[in-house]
């Protein structure tokens, strides 16, 4: 199963969020949902990184991403719209494969780049 988490601040505003494990719903280079999770969660950083121009710290290596947000306050906006956007196309991935994937909320987080 591969849980994400998406950690916000005291605002509600998401300042990181992770990617861990793979979904098992099919052997690798063939699961379609893992590819699904992947490209989002993926598109998101280069969203933030290529589009905004914002310095993230993100790591990733084989099953796992991470990316903590360096918020902007002139691109609060933006940089909600391409979040709050991966979160609802994670959330609807996870509404068809409740047993491949979990999404899971932490308000209140504090983070430090």
């Amino acid at each position: 199963m591969t849980s994400v988490e998406i950690l916000r601040d005291a605002d509600g505003k998401i300042c990181e969020f992770r990617s861990r494990g793979h979904t098992g719903y099919a052997e690798a280079g063939r699961d379609l949902v893992c590819a699904g999770v992947s490209s989002i969660v993926q598109t998101a950083v280069l969203g933030l990184e290529e589009y905004l121009k914002l310095s993230c710290k993100v790591e990733q290596e084989q099953g796992h991403l991470s990316c903590q947000v360096e918020r902007d306050i002139f691109l609060n906006r933006e940089i909600d719209a391409i979040l709050e956007t991966m979160v609802l196309g994670l959330r609807a991935i996870a509404r068809e494969y409740p047993q491949h994937l979990k999404v899971e909320e932490v308000v209140g987080h504090v983070t430090k780049i």
